[in-house]
């Protein structure tokens, strides 16, 4: 059983916490009854045993729980880097529940699995969009798709790692009113400006006012590159609690991203991706 689960950039800008969408990179799960245990990884090494090796456990759960006991083996393919605001983790949540459901034959449906992710996860905007692709609004257990914005898109992915307790650790408890007031604003704006296809709107209502200008600290000579890219004509935004920056774009994304990337004093890598592509899935 061969599973494809993809990498996802959360917040999108207004959208902290809400608001996530799929990319064309994905994680690759193949998971068979075997006589023992085992785990094989390649790409990125999580680098743990199999008995605290997150896919593993996950799935061992699972099988228990609908009453199968036999051994297996998961061979994993990660190609989303760790701790890198790309989703890895949720990844490997969503591909270890599609995949174990699918051993079974799949006696539950992705409602149920949205469900047992977000209680590991313990937040939705990353496991729906890898879960369902494409564009997705989430409030728990609600989803609700949108379409995906017609621009260019490139990641910016530096060769440092920034977990999310951290990222949310710099956070504050409480804020002004205004500022959820304007937060609220771009968020209409900005789900206005998906349904209409309307990118000029998108590109304009990806401000952030919840978390950018904190987790922005964390990552060095993000407000500067931010400022050049809106001089290029494009936005970019933090992908999920970071440290991978977002560019986006009506055109030339890729190029204006390069020249950002040399103007940035971290070593990084820059990808064009895809905005909204398929969620998990069996691979054909």
């Amino acid at each position: 059983m061969k599973v494809l689960v993809p990498a996802t950039t959360a917040n999108m800008g207004p959208g902290f916490d809400l608001l996530g969408a799929s990319l064309n990179l994905d994680n690759e799960l193949i998971g068979e009854f075997n006589q023992e245990y085992s785990l094989i990884e390649t790409g990125y090494l999580d680098g743990k045993p199999f008995e605290e090796n997150l896919i593993a456990q996950i799935v061992l759960a699972f099988l228990k729980e609908h009453g199968e006991t036999k051994p297996f083996k998961i061979e994993a393919v990660n190609r989303i880097p760790f701790a890198r605001g790309l989703g890895s983790s949720s990844a490997a949540i969503v591909g270890a529940l599609f995949l174990a459901n699918e051993m079974l034959g799949s006696p539950e449906d992705k409602l149920a699995l949205l469900r047992r992710a977000i209680a590991i996860e313990g937040h939705p905007d990353n496991v729906a969009p890898a879960l369902f692709g494409g564009v997705v609004l989430s409030n728990q257990d609600q989803v609700l798709r949108l379409p995906a914005p017609m621009v260019e898109a490139c990641v910016i992915i530096p060769d440092f790692k920034l977990e999310t307790k951290k990222a949310r650790a710099v956070l504050p408890h409480q804020i002004d009113h205004q500022v959820a007031v304007r937060n609220s604003a771009n968020l209409a704006q900005l789900v206005l400006a998906l349904e209409r296809g309307d990118s000029d709107l998108f590109l304009a209502s990806l401000e952030d006012k919840l978390h950018e200008p904190y987790r922005g600290t964390l990552i060095p000579g993000f407000f500067e590159l931010r400022e050049l890219a809106s001089k290029k004509g494009g936005k970019l935004i933090i992908s999920g609690s970071g440290p991978t920056l977002l560019y986006l774009a009506k055109k030339n994304a890729y190029n204006d991203a390069k020249e950002l990337s040399n103007s940035w004093s971290l070593n990084n890598e820059v990808v064009q991706v895809q905005l909204g592509s398929q969620g998990v899935r069996l691979a054909n």
